[in-house]
């Protein structure tokens, strides 16, 4: 794309209509000064309204018009129209009429007339694009009928000085907005460095580093970025003002909440409580009379039993005194005989009998071993007798195998054998006499013989070949139908089998797939990595923030330190007795005379209250102590107030407000306190009202000016420091930088904690993508492999075709060749077959005669008796070797059986002691068990007698003490019941009486009560409900349904707050996010630009120089210069240069920003202007090599500049009236223009 015409009518210098046609490549414009060269680049800016009316030299739009042109008529009018050629620009670069607006292109546009003229130009401006918007409105740019594009702008101005300005695309109105939408598809940037002025070099050098800087904002589109983050900060502070309104009202229902969750509380339990005493009381009366009725019934049956018992104690009293006495005469009885008896002989047995009892479970153990050793002794002499009698039985069954085989057939072999030899002996000597008689028989049968195996070695090969001839045929015809049948199937598997366009298409469907696939995971790879480098950004603030954070901490700390009021915190945190408080504490202040007060106070709101001067020093021994630093006591009994001198009412001044004594709100017992801080210390309105009374007294006023008595004067602007104390407050609040860190902190980590969650699905998303990108390049993969496969099987099958094919031929041609053979052989056989059958019936015939029949018989014989003899000796050596075998386990049975014997014989010795040993323990069982006997018999006798009497004595003496006893207790109990009775009668008399009044006063009907209830637990449970009830009236009733209305109200509000919460992090991530990718914008357009600036200036100036930030970590918060080492001189920033070196470093800056965003076409207007004749011509080379990838158009009077060009445009003023054009080439076979 380039311009390939200019046309101007009435425009400025020009005219009438001036068409300037322009070409490709480098074209210079030159002409004498005044001449209006450069009013063609103020055309193409003002046509493409790439700047305002003073861009273009103008101090009005009406001003572009031509004087002469204005004079003549009543309205005049000035037009330009720019004709591109765009030839080589693909259409889906031109807007369509039913395409949308692009939205962020829009949003990226730039109206130069809006931001860089004056207020007159601004208002002029706007009404020409509300001209054009009202007739355009929506409108969208139509397509070009042919490869050219026009643009055209209309500027109509009356005589009264009113003008309208309209732009056309193609012959169709539009508005700035849409013509810089499309110049902007066509690389035509506002912003940009496509045209530049004499006064552009000029102002890059002059202008601040900041606004340097901001001309790689514009390159990198950081405008974007800021307005969408301000986007984003309107629509935080409008969540912000919302949540701020819910939290107000959240704060308003929850102490209303609080309040009436105790009012219902306190309802929900008085109802509770009432409820429940209503019970109790139903159940008090109802146990009441039930207990009655009890204790009635329960008394009558008592009364009764009384009577009953008391009558049967006497009976029973009486038979016991009559039992005592006959049991007294046996027990005086029975003690005399139990004495009369000894008791040593019964110990003596006693111990005899044990003994003999341990010695004879000692014999019974070893006899219950004995008997267990025996039991096994008689097994295993029982298994080995059997073991003997198998053994021997084996040994009986071998001895006769082996007599039958020595007496029978080892015999009868052997004489067979031996007849066998004898037999074969004597057939022998006869065949070898027939052998002899039949000598010449036996050569005619040789030759006979020889005749027809030659015979047969030539008709044999022939009978085989026509066998395997006749075979190969058969093969052969097989063969080829099945090839014929192959040959058929495999076409018809590559008619049927799948073509590869078709595969390819699939595979090509496959790679649109993965591309698609492909930009997912790079869109999702992309947010992850913003994601990550915003946590990366994030955390590095939030490290930087915390730092600065814990330094004014630590110098908040160190201010208190110095004020005192460190000292005073831990004094009051001691609990030192006598600690009144802090002076800031003891006072209260209305707002509007808080600041005044708190200035006239300074530092004595620190000191520390205290009850006497004993606590003060107890404070400062404290303080000594803990090394916490001093602090200014002031005792209530020792401080002494200075007079206040007080200005009559009728002397005071106007402003005076009060004394600031008279101003604080405090208790009596402190107001000497107040009186010493202030002194006679006077609060006026304003300092032009105390200035009156300078040096007269202390004064201050509202704003805090402080005007001392010695006339000094104190005041100017207030900032919240840190460490001041406020009246109201304990200890001095945090400054307004240390809260808006901890603010600035607390959102960070609420960042955080969303970005991790974006991080984390992001990767999750990553992950997805790469797995579905790697899941379709593996299909693709398979789809091409099946491609490949499907072709390569094609192939196959048309080489298996042709394969078939020919060896079908061959099949063919052998076949023909077997048949041809097999004919011949038909023919030569039969003639060979009649003759060797003539040779074997001659053959036949000689050896069915007499000699040759008693041969062969007497060799069959002979062969036959041989084999006879083999046989048989075979069957000799077999009965040998079982005859072997037979000894041999002889031998070894033998052995077994003496080994059995002799321990048979060992078992039945061990069980014969065995059996003598239990003889001997029985007989001593038997002794014992007989003295044992004996001493039992014995003890029984003794014990018999002995524990007789024992017990008789013992057990009528225990009969007697129990009958005693019973009497004792007999008398007791009668007597008590007598008592018990008596008084049961008169309880029985009052319940009577009771019961009676309460019947009337019983519930109806009953209730139910618990089985575990009783009467004494329900009283006191009533009792204690009634303290409660009246401990809670009065009680608010209607708090139960307001707190149920106030939560669910709460409860809606809070959803509400979580969800503006979300929405606030969200917007909160987003900003960061835009911080993010504006960075990342502004990092990517600076490297880029900077390394064209580098690569330029090296070429321009042989030197080196480089782009550099004043604060590279945070570039949005500094400037940039532009560093250049120009070849032979030191380093130098752009301030520090000559004229010459600052234009080449700004044009190679100019030309750096160009490179990373290249247009189409560019203009410069006498650039080279400040330049020297060498650097013109670096300057011109750089054109004209630039110039190839663009069209450059450049307004010189540089005899290096023209010469460099490829054309150049005169420009000359005929007659002193209007701009003419003229055009020279300077290029062989270049046209003239």
């Amino acid at each position: 794309m380039h311009i390939k015409r200019v046309e101007l009518s009435h425009f400025k210098s020009f005219g009438g209509t001036t068409a300037v046609p322009l070409l490709p490549g480098f074209t210079v414009i030159s002409g004498p000064n005044g001449s209006g060269k450069s009013n063609i680049l103020d055309a193409l800016l003002f046509a493409l309204g790439l700047a305002s009316s003073r861009g273009m030299r103008a101090d009005r739009l009406p001003d572009l018009v031509n004087q002469t042109h204005i004079g003549r008529r009543s309205t005049a009018e000035a037009i330009v129209t720019v004709t591109f050629d765009i030839t080589d620009v693909a259409p889906d670069l031109i807007i369509d009429r039913n395409a949308p607006a692009a939205e962020e292109d829009v949003d990226n546009t730039i109206d130069i007339e809006a931001t860089q003229a004056d207020e007159a130009d601004t208002a002029e401006d706007s009404a020409e694009v509300q001209a054009n918007s009202s007739d355009s409105e929506n409108k969208v740019v139509p397509l070009p009928t042919a490869r050219e594009w026009t643009v055209t702008r209309r500027l109509r101005v009356t005589n009264q000085g009113t003008y309208t300005s309209n732009y056309y695309i193609n012959g169709d109105p539009c508005t700035l907005t849409e013509l810089h939408e499309q110049l902007q598809r066509f690389r035509v940037y506002p912003e940009g460095y496509n045209v530049v002025l004499q006064g552009d070099v000029t102002s890059i050098i002059s202008m601040n580093s900041r606004e340097r800087r901001e001309i790689i904002d514009e390159l990198a589109g950081v405008a974007s970025f800021d307005r969408k983050i301000k986007q984003a900060l309107e629509k935080l502070e409008v969540v912000r003002e919302r949540e701020e309104r819910f939290r107000m009202v959240e704060q308003e229902l929850i102490g209303q909440r609080d309040r009436l969750a105790q009012d219902r509380l306190k309802a929900e339990k008085y109802q509770r409580l009432k409820a429940e005493l209503h019970t109790r009381n139903e159940w008090e009366t109802v146990l009441t009379w039930r207990q009655q009725q009890q204790q009635v019934n329960a008394l009558r049956q008592m009364i009764q039993q009384d009577a009953e018992a008391i009558q049967q104690f006497g009976v029973q009293v009486r038979q016991l005194e009559e039992t005592l006495q006959a049991k007294a005469q046996e027990l005086d009885g029975l003690n005399a005989r139990v004495k009369a008896l000894g008791e040593d002989e019964h110990i003596a047995l006693q111990s005899q009998l044990a003994t003999q009892e341990a010695e004879l479970r000692q014999l019974q153990r070893q006899q219950q071993d004995l008997t267990t050793a025996s039991q096994g002794t008689a097994t295993n002499l029982r298994q080995g007798q059997i073991n003997l009698q198998d053994q021997q039985q084996t040994l009986a069954r071998l001895m006769e195998e082996i007599q039958v085989l020595q007496q029978g057939e080892l015999v009868t072999l052997t004489r067979q054998q031996e007849a066998a030899q004898s037999a074969l002996a004597a057939k022998r000597e006869a065949t070898s006499a027939i052998a002899s008689a039949s000598q010449a028989w036996v050569e005619e049968q040789t030759q006979r013989r020889r005749q027809i195996e030659d015979l047969l070695r030539t008709l044999e090969p022939q009978r085989s070949e026509q066998v395997r001839l006749q075979e190969r045929v058969s093969q052969l015809t097989q063969q080829i139908a099945e090839l014929t049948s192959g040959v058929q199937d495999l076409a018809q598997q590559m008619d049927g089998s799948a073509t590869p366009d078709a595969e390819g298409a699939a595979a090509a469907g496959s790679e649109v797939e993965i591309q698609r696939l492909a930009q997912a995971l790079a869109d999702a790879e992309q947010e992850l990595k913003i994601q990550q480098e915003t946590q990366q950004r994030l955390l590095q603030e939030q490290r930087q923030k915390q730092r600065e954070l814990d330094k004014l901490e630590a110098q908040t700390q160190a201010i208190k330190e110095s004020q005192g009021t460190q000292a005073t915190q831990i004094l009051m945190d001691s609990g030192l007795p006598g600690i009144c408080g802090l002076v800031a504490q003891l006072g209260r202040v209305d707002p509007r005379f808080q600041l005044a007060l708190e200035i006239a106070a300074g530092g004595r709101l620190g000191y520390l209250v205290v009850e006497n001067d004993q606590v003060a020093s107890q404070g400062i021994a404290l303080l000594k102590q803990r090394r916490a630093g001093r602090a200014t006591f002031l005792p209530l009994n020792a401080i002494r107030v200075p007079r206040i001198n007080r200005i009559p009412d009728w002397k005071r001044p106007d402003g005076l407000l009060d004394y600031a004594v008279d101003l604080i709100d405090c208790d009596d017992r402190y107001r000497k306190v107040f009186e010493f801080v202030f002194g006679s210390t006077a609060v006026f309105e304003t300092l032009q009202a105390a200035r009156g009374q300078i040096g007269q007294q202390r004064m201050v006023t509202l704003d805090g000016e402080l005007l001392e008595t010695s006339g000094a004067m104190t005041g100017g602007s207030l900032t919240k420091q840190r460490g001041r104390l406020h009246f109201g407050t304990v200890e001095a609040g945090e400054s307004e930088e240390a809260l808006a860190l901890r603010d600035r902190l607390a959102e960070i980590d609420q960042i955080l904690s969303r970005c991790e969650q974006r991080i984390a699905a992001s990767k999750v998303a990553v992950k997805a993508a790469s797995e579905a990108l790697l899941e379709a390049r593996q299909q693709h993969r398979e789809q091409e492999l099946q491609t490949q496969q499907a072709q390569k099987q094609l192939r196959q099958l048309q080489q298996q075709r042709a394969q078939g094919e020919a060896r079908l031929a061959q099949s063919q041609a052998e076949l023909t060749a077997a048949q041809s053979r097999l004919a011949e052989l038909a023919a030569q056989l039969p003639e060979q077959e009649a003759e060797l059958q003539a040779q074997r019936d001659a053959l036949a015939a000689l050896e069915q005669s007499q000699t040759h029949s008693e041969w062969q018989q007497a060799q069959s014989e002979v062969q036959a008796l041989e084999q006879q003899l083999s046989d048989r000796q075979a069957t000799l050596q077999a009965a040998e070797r079982r005859l072997r075998d037979f000894q041999a386990q002889q031998e070894r049975t033998q052995l077994a059986i003496q080994q059995q014997q002799q321990q048979i014989t060992a078992y039945q010795q061990q069980q014969t002691q065995q059996e003598q040993q239990q003889k001997t323990f029985a007989t001593q069982q038997a002794e014992l068990n007989t003295a044992m006997q004996q001493i039992r018999q014995q003890l029984s006798a003794l014990d018999a007698k002995l524990a007789e009497e024992k017990g008789n004595r013992d057990r009528i003496e225990g009969q007697y003490r129990d009958q005693q006893t019973q009497k004792q207790q007999l008398e007791w109990q009668r007597e008590k019941r007598l008592e018990t009775r008596k008084e049961r009668q008169q309880q029985l008399v009052v319940l009577e009486t009771e019961i009676q009044t309460q019947v009337a006063e019983l519930p109806d009907p009953l209730p139910e009560i618990p089985e575990e209830s009783d009467l004494e637990a329900v009283k006191k449970q009533i009792r204690s409900l009634q303290r409660r009830i009246e401990a809670l009236e009065p009680v608010n009733m209607l708090a139960l349904e307001e707190y149920n209305q106030t939560q669910e109200r709460l409860e809606e509000l809070s959803n509400k707050l979580t969800t503006l919460q979300e929405e606030r992090t969200e917007l909160l991530l987003r900003i960061e996010n835009f911080t993010t990718l504006r960075q990342q914008a502004f990092q990517e357009a600076f490297d880029a630009v900077n390394e064209n600036f580098s690569e330029i200036f090296a070429q321009l100036s042989d030197g080196d120089g480089y782009l550099q930030l004043d604060d590279p970590q945070d570039p949005f918060n500094g400037g940039l210069n532009l560093v250049a080492h120009p070849k032979g001189k030191p380093v130098r920033r752009l301030a520090s240069m000559s004229g010459g070196e600052k234009s080449l470093t700004a044009l190679s800056f100019i030309f750096a920003l160009q490179r990373y965003r290249p247009s189409p076409f560019y203009a410069f207007d006498e650039v080279d202007m400040f330049l020297d004749g060498a650097n013109v011509e670096r300057l011109s080379k750089m054109i004209k090599q630039q110039a190839q990838q663009a069209q450059f158009i450049v307004v010189s009077l540089r005899r290096p500049m023209i010469e460099a060009a490829q054309r150049t445009i005169g420009v000359t003023q005929a007659r002193g009236a209007y701009t003419q054009v003229l055009g020279i080439s300077l290029e062989p076979k270049s046209a003239s223009v």
